[in-house]
């Protein structure tokens, strides 16, 4: 017979054991193949709802992101970031927001892929009616078009498709080749890169497999040559917006005939910046005259100020002799040679401000380099240099398009 404390102490020890088994982790779902391939976790609903407040926040900051990626456009960042929330808080709809920027970049298989994984769980509703509208349009996107795949030698260079007026549709790069998909039928591609030739082919895209074009680029040879011929040393040259060194230079710099601007500038200097026309085969010189902005005073500004101070003495000398010459009849000697004073006091006075405000002004915007910041080279001339005869090259190889340029 069990005492009213015995059953009280066994009635918490009941209520701690109870309260531990409840309190346990809602188990976690693992793939069957978990162990041949990277490991695949199923949340059941109750886990789900155990996402850390942490989890959840850091998924809804990453779905933001990505939302506001995709309107501005960037969708390929817009994609990472819906993945990443994804892989957080598994939310289905994120696969749909994953095809559609898909769909934007035109990459259509990948648009299907993540489409099918979204409409596996998908409720009935009208999201799930666009779901399959875009996955059924996407899969015909595959069939009805084609791939191109560009590259050029050396990378870096603007692909224009079919209308220049549209813009840019991309650009190759060292690791990894430009991928389209245009729909079979003649097309024109451009592939432009400072420096080097253009290049405009007509191409004939098949259904059955994918145009690739590897494009090795010329260097431009409708050049011309710069030299930038500077007042001082160790003056940083821009071409085009590019920095090309510091001054003096010994020889000319190659450049692509058409308009170009130079700027020339050092800190304590003057600045230079003019636009130039290179032409075809010539040389264009520079002249670059910089002075510095530190003007310092020699003894033209002592003496000129000097030169103003008598000067403006004398003028009130003249107005004085003016003033005591109104005193007096004019037909005085007094008169006269008051009248003397004044016309000598207007003369003397007016030359001395004219030499001294001269000397000052001259003093002032003279133009200073020291000797030790001179380009000795300054004004010697220049001559282009020796070119050699090129040979070109061009062949066109299977399953695409191949153009050899050898300089």
């Amino acid at each position: 017979m069990f005492t009213r404390a015995s059953r009280a102490i066994l009635a918490l020890l009941a209520t701690l054991v109870v309260g531990g088994a409840l309190a346990q982790p809602t188990p976690v779902v693992v793939a069957p193949d978990a162990a041949a391939a990277a490991p695949t976790v199923v949340l059941t609903p109750e886990a789900q709802a155990q996402l850390s407040a942490a989890d959840r926040q850091r998924a809804a900051e990453l779905k933001a992101a990505a939302n506001k990626l995709f309107v501005d456009g960037r969708y390929q960042e817009a994609i990472e970031k819906f993945s990443q929330s994804h892989d957080i808080s598994q939310d289905g709809n994120l696969l749909y927001s994953i095809a559609v920027s898909y769909q934007s970049l035109e990459k259509w298989q990948a648009c299907v892929t993540y489409m099918e994984r979204f409409l596996e769980s998908a409720p009935l509703g009208p999201k799930r009616d666009r779901a399959e509208n875009t996955r059924l349009s996407c899969d015909a996107r595959i069939e009805r078009d084609q791939q191109l795949i560009v590259t050029s030698t050396p990378p870096g260079a603007k692909i224009f498709i079919d209308d220049r007026a549209k813009g840019v549709v991309g650009q190759t790069s060292p690791d990894k080749a430009f991928t389209t998909y245009l729909r079979p039928g003649q097309h024109t591609v451009w592939l432009d890169l400072d420096g080097y030739e253009p290049i405009e082919q007509v191409i004939e895209v098949q259904q059955k497999e994918p145009f690739r074009m590897a494009v090795t680029l010329t260097a431009v040879k409708n050049q011309g040559f710069v030299f930038v011929d500077c007042t001082v040393k160790n003056a940083t040259v821009y071409v085009a917006g590019k920095n090309i060194g510091l001054t003096p230079f010994d020889k000319p710099v190659p450049h692509a005939a058409g308009p170009l601007q130079i700027v020339v500038q050092r800190d304590g200097y003057t600045r230079f910046s003019k636009e130039i026309v290179v032409r075809k085969g010539e040389l264009t010189t520079v002249d670059a005259y910089v002075v510095s902005l530190e003007t310092p005073t020699t003894w033209r500004t002592g003496l000129g100020w000097t030169m103003n101070a008598f000067g403006a003495l004398a003028l009130g000398g003249g107005f004085a002799a003016l003033y005591f010459a109104n005193q007096q009849y004019n037909d005085t000697d007094e008169y006269e040679r008051f009248a003397l004073f004044e016309k000598i006091g207007y003369g003397v006075g007016g030359g001395l401000l004219a030499i001294g405000t001269s000397l000052v002004i001259w003093d002032s915007v003279r133009d200073i380099i020291p000797e030790d910041e001179r380009n000795p080279g300054y004004g010697k001339p220049v001559s282009l240099p020796a070119r050699a005869a090129l040979p070109v090259n061009f062949g066109v190889g299977p399953g695409g398009v191949a153009f050899g340029f050898t300089f």
